[in-house]
């Protein structure tokens, strides 16, 4: 299976008109759209589809639109092409797209909690104090030492955002931000810097008092374990499900962390991504830094149609995977058992047996925590304790684990 990584992109990329075409094609879309409307309290509907540039772009309604789109394309791909993703991670706002979608908390709770997000940074900073701004070929090292020099007690700038080697944002207040701009500007000819539309400046110390007051907001939120793993902005790790407070609570003051996120991705075999949602910010990113990593972005029914036949054929693999290691644990079952140790038996037999049951069965339900990778990792594991307990030659051992290689995985191979 294709080890695939599926990110959601954050504020910025919304637009006038994202997921209508989804909403217009498929009846499920629909009904998440209404329910988006029966949680939030309003028409998104009307707001993503026909609402005014500028109502979309206050961050009430930003973060909701774009959470809301993002899940439901994410959705629909599951319904029509079986996705399975290896991991999930979003950008800042794109964090909480990703944990509704794999599970670790509702879709109602998603929209409800990001809605209050955007209304307390929006609150948190008034727009005419505080800035951002995109700033591309100066290093992350040179623009930390110019934000420290510049900062003050009552005038702070920090880079909020580390999206890849040659570009990063910058936030704070104007007049700070400005400064660093400026010194940009006249220190590196090459460099360019963007402001950013927003109404408050987002992963900054400035942030405080929102963070403060979305953690009280987030223990009421009921969580799950989640199917699949999700990066965090704040560690560019995998986390688990108690530390999600904490996590999303330091994500409001904190940097997001988007290249070492991608640097993650990548060293652990990532070979596809796909950017679900509005725009394709995240996929221009990865293409800039991966260029050998598949890339593929996902709004509409048009780009579903191109992964097709590419998720089609990962459904053919998972299907052989199954095969493949059903035939090894059946191998395994009636090899011969030299070894007279009862105890040795039940622990390293009867039990690895169980779980590879287990393991098979959860393939073909395509479902829980591992994806099929780390599943058939697993399976040869427990298959080569089964083995190694029968005591079973060798060559005999590298025939039956050899019964995996059908679907691509790396044989043991013993010496």
């Amino acid at each position: 299976m294709t080890n695939t990584a599926f990110l959601f992109p954050g504020q910025g990329s919304q637009y006038v008109g994202m997921g209508k075409r989804l909403h217009d094609q498929f009846t499920a879309a629909k009904l998440l759209f209404e329910e988006a409307n029966d949680t939030l309290g309003y028409d998104l509907v009307k707001l993503c589809f026909e609402g005014s540039h500028q109502e979309l772009m206050q961050t009430m309604n930003t973060q909701p639109a774009i959470l809301a789109v993002s899940v439901i394309a994410f959705e629909i791909g599951r319904q029509e092409l079986g996705w399975e993703p290896r991991f999930m991670a979003g950008h800042s706002l794109g964090e909480y797209s990703a944990l509704v979608c794999s599970g670790v908390m509702s879709y109602r709770d998603g929209l409800s909690i990001v809605r209050k997000r955007g209304m307390l940074m929006q609150a948190a900073v008034s727009s005419s104090l505080g800035a951002m701004a995109a700033v591309t070929h100066v290093t992350a090292d040179q623009l930390d030492e110019w934000c420290r020099r510049t900062t003050t007690e009552t005038s702070q700038v920090v880079i909020a955002c580390y999206n890849s080697l040659r570009q990063h944002v910058i936030a704070g207040h104007q007049e700070a931000v400005r400064a660093v701009a400026d010194r940009v500007l006249e220190a590196a000819p090459h460099a360019s810097v963007k402001y950013l539309n927003v109404s408050a400046p987002f992963h900054s110390p400035l942030m405080q008092s929102a963070a403060d007051k979305l953690a009280l907001e987030l223990r009421n939120v009921e969580t799950g374990p989640g199917r699949w793993p999700i990066i965090s902005n704040v560690t560019a790790r995998p986390y688990g499900r108690e530390e999600l407070v904490e996590l999303l609570y330091r994500q409001m003051t904190h940097p997001v962390r988007w290249r070492e996120t991608m640097e993650y991705l990548h060293r652990n075999g990532m070979e596809r991504a796909v950017e679900v949602g509005p725009r394709q910010v995240l996929t221009q990113l990865m293409k800039e830094t991966y260029p050998a990593v598949q890339t593929f972005h996902v709004e509409h029914p048009q780009e579903m149609n191109t992964l097709r036949p590419l998720f089609a054929a990962d459904e053919t693999r998972r299907e052989a995977a199954i095969a493949a290691a059903q035939a090894a644990l059946t191998a395994a079952l009636i090899a011969r058992n030299r070894n007279e140790d009862a105890e040795a038996y039940t622990t390293g037999v009867v039990e690895p047996i169980r779980q590879t049951r287990e393991l098979i069965e959860q393939m073909r339900r395509r479902d829980g925590n591992l994806d099929v990778i780390q599943i058939l990792d697993r399976i040869r594991e427990l298959l080569q304790q089964i083995l190694n307990t029968k005591q079973l030659p060798p060559d005999k051992q590298n025939d039956i684990v050899g019964k995996l290689q059908a679907i691509g995985q790396p044989t043991v191979v013993l010496h």
